[in-house]
Parts: C-alpha cells; structure tokens; sequence
C-alpha cells in the first residue's frame, strides 16, 4: 500500500502520481529494491482508473526509477553507485563501468542533434508565448501535418493529418491502439516472444491472448487460430525482440488472416527509419485496402533517449474514434516538443540527422557482427541485421547456456540480455543473446565482444562464479 499519495481530483491524476512517487524515491521513503504495487491494486487504493497508474509506471520506467522484472513485478531500480562496477581496460586505459539493468535497444544520446533542437524549443516557447489555440486531442496539428508529409515523402504513405495520432511514448500509443481496436472480453494475438510491456498494455482489456511463434521469417502466420479476432499486434520491419523480418509472404497471409478474423492489424514500426542497406518492404498499412491496419511509429530510436514521442497512423474510418480515444486517455506529449518537432521534420533537419545516424549505427552494427564471426567463429547465426538498434545472437550450441552468456557479456561492458520469460514456444530463438549496439562505439564494441570471448568458453565454472 502507498499510503502517502494522496490526489487532487480537480488536477491531472497521472502527473501528480509521477511527481508524488518520484519524490517517494528520491527521499528514500520508497528504497531501492522495494516491489510496487500491482497497477491493478494501487488503481483501487487510489480511485483511478487502472490506464492511468499503467501509464505513470510507463513514466517512471522510461526513466529509471522503475524496472520491470520477468515474472516478478515492477520494482525500484537501484541508484548507479549501488550497483556492481566493472574495471576494464581499453586502449591502454583503465574505466569504470556500471552495470545497470540491460538497456540494448538504447540509442547513442551524443548522437541527438542539441545545438538545434536547442533552438527550436526557444522558437516553440515563443510562439506558446504568443498564444495559440488549444491543443487537440490527438496532438497539434503543426506536428501531425508535418508527420504526414514525412510519410508520404520517405515511405510513400499517402495519409491525411486527421489519421494521425500523438502518444507520449511507444507504449502510451499501444495503450490508445488498444482502446480504440478492442472491447471488453477481448481476443488478441500476439508474437512470441514479445516485448515484456507489451502484454501488459492490452492486459486491462483483453480477457484471451494468444501467442503465435516466431521464426527466422517473423510470425509463423500457418499457426495463426481460427475463428474471430479483435486485434493482432505485429513488429514486421524488426522483430521485437528477436530482429527477424517479416517476409512477403507472410505479410501477405496476415493480411488475409485479417480479413477473416475480423482483427485489426497493429503494426509496430518503431524501428523501421534505422534500415540499413536493405530494399524497404511495404509497410501493411501501405498493402491494405481494407482498412484493418493502424500503423505506429516512434522517434525514439533516431532521436531518443531525450525524445520518445511516438504515432499512430489510423484508418479513415477511425478517426473520430481516435480523436475521441484520446480525448478519453488523455496524456499528449509535452506541446512545446510537438512544435519543436514539427519544425525539425519540416525544415529538412530531421532528413539530415536521419542520413547522418544510420551511417553510425549501420558501421557498429558492421562491426558488431565482424567480431562475432571473427572471435566466435563461423558456428553461429545473427538475426535482425537489417534494421533497428540490437541483433539477435545465436552462439554455437556448445557454448554456455544463454543466461551465462549474457552475464559474462554484461560483465565485459556490453549490452546484452536473454529473451523475456514471457517465451512459450519451443522455437530457434529460444537460446538467443541479444546484443546492443546503438550507444557503443566500434572500438568498444570489438574490444568487449573479444573479451568476452576470453572470458567465456571453455571455463564455465569462471562464468558462473560472477553470479
């Protein structure tokens, strides 16, 4: 129980939650380690609706106070100078790293473009200044104009500004995605494996999941169910978590499995402006003619950590019951980054600092896989090389189990986890590392991915002794 929030009904529920527990762990009140209460109890206790305490938790785990362990719950994280430290050497110079919780699909922050931004908010808070008129429900019209032409000019979308709706982050879109696509004893379909956040943000309306596998190919469309469906949500650029790319194929029996579930499509497409070097496929928004398609797109990936402001991309036919979705939920992005960000995809900036990230990170993805292969050998298989921020390792299968893996990677200074424990199928990504390559540079990750091959092999008593 958390006995001293108390909330203001007259002001916005969810930021004075934020505030309140912020201040609960800042002051020690609420330790590192402590288990939160479930969303579902602390609505109860507190009088609001469940979305809202699902979404402050959201808040806090974007950033860092909060994390989310597989099978356990939500718990406060542990500030760094509690956490164990690694002293390693690179270059001939000794550093210190911490070992926060893993974080691989982090982008590079010294990569986010500053000074410009800088100047855009200036600009933005100018015109706030001026007045304006009050915002929509589904976000300024500025930002969803300027969304829509970057569709259509670098996806070939063709949309219209009022299908576009704003969302504060990747899982505040999933939350409104759900709202608007499901009713109450609801039937989904979802990858597997999956995101761990994403169960629960459908959690407070569907009353039956089911998953479906993944394989090198993306969603085993053969094994999706029969009979009828509300909604099935799919990450086909770079599946999440295991990087493999929806093929062709299956996009198009998806598409059809659609048509005779009745499900709406949520295509997830967070990752797909970091593509590298491969021919763009279709999005499913783009190939259906039907509208069972909601497209989602986020800027955290080129833009973030300092920017997770996410999209929807709607059917025509649902846009009024977005608008009033949003209007419901509440929890639009900052206005003052929406007027920023408009200006930064309209005034050609965002083109250039797109062109300017996919080069690095397309040379560290390079990298990344050049090491595996160089100090691991030939026995091994990479998923998710065409696109996003982490790869999907599969080492030789007489290596340690995945759980060392990633411990002892950790312990070499990289970014590394195993799959959710969410996984119930018995598949080829079962046994994968994945690995992060977005905030390392070249240097760092060839000489940490050699490490961990001295450190790893043939002495398994040595890995697990780290834990």
């Amino acid at each position: 129980m958390l006995s001293a929030i108390s909330l203001d009904k007259n002001q916005c529920l969810q930021q004075q939650m934020v505030d309140q527990l912020q201040d609960l762990i800042s002051t020690g009140r609420l330790k590192p380690g402590t288990r939160m209460p479930s969303t579902r109890m602390l609505a109860e206790q507190l009088g609001v609706s469940r979305n809202t305490v699902v979404l402050t938790y959201d808040r806090l785990i974007a950033e860092g106070k909060l994390e989310t362990r597989p099978a356990q719950g939500t718990f406060v994280v542990e500030p760094v100078s509690h956490r164990p430290h690694l002293r390693v050497v690179e270059g001939g110079e000794a550093h210190e790293i911490n070992m926060p919780p893993p974080q691989i699909w982090r982008p590079d922050p010294s990569l986010f473009p500053l000074v410009r931004w800088r100047a855009l908010l200036r600009t933005a808070l100018d015109t706030l200044g001026s007045g304006v008129a009050r915002q929509h429900p589904s976000g300024e019209p500025a930002l969803r104009h300027a969304i829509a032409v970057w569709l259509s000019a670098s996806r070939n979308i063709g949309v219209t500004p009022e299908q576009i709706v704003l969302a504060e982050s990747r899982h505040h879109a999933v939350h409104i995605a759900a709202h608007i696509g499901l009713r109450q004893q609801a039937h989904i379909v979802l990858e597997d494996p999956c995101d761990e956040l994403t169960p629960a943000a459908f959690s407070h309306e569907a009353a039956s999941v089911t998953r479906v596998p993944v394989d090198a190919d993306g969603m085993r469309t053969d094994l999706l169910p029969s009979g009828s469906f509300d909604l099935v949500y799919v990450t086909p650029t770079h599946q999440d978590p295991l990087g493999a790319m929806l093929s062709p194929t299956r996009r198009h029996a998806l598409l059809e499995w659609s048509k005779r579930s009745g499900a709406l499509i949520l295509e997830d497409e967070s990752c797909s402006e970091l593509q590298y070097g491969h021919r763009r496929l279709p999005t499913l928004f783009e190939s259906d003619s039907d509208g069972h398609v909601i497209l989602m797109g986020s800027f955290a990936a080129t833009l973030g950590p300092l920017l997770n402001l996410s999209f929807l991309v709607v059917p025509r036919h649902l846009c009024t019951t977005a608008a009033n979705t949003c209007q419901t939920i509440g929890g639009v992005p900052s206005r003052i980054e929406q007027f920023a960000l408009a200006e930064l995809l309209q005034g050609g900036s965002y083109a250039r600092h797109l062109h300017r990230v996919s080069r690095v990170y397309a040379t560290r993805r390079d990298t990344l896989v050049t090491a595996l292969h160089r100090h691991f050998g030939e026995r091994q298989t990479v998923w998710g090389h065409q696109a996003g921020l982490h790869l999907a390792w599969f080492p030789p299968a007489d290596f340690a189990p995945s759980g060392l893996v990633v411990h002892a990677a950790r312990r070499c200074g990289l970014d590394a986890m195993t799959l959710p424990s969410s996984i119930t199928h018995k598949s080829p990504g079962s046994h994968a590392v994945l690995l992060g390559f977005g905030a390392l540079s070249e240097t760092q990750i060839d000489q940490r991915v050699k490490r961990l091959a001295a450190a790893l092999p043939r002495d398994l008593d040595m890995v697990a002794s780290v834990g």
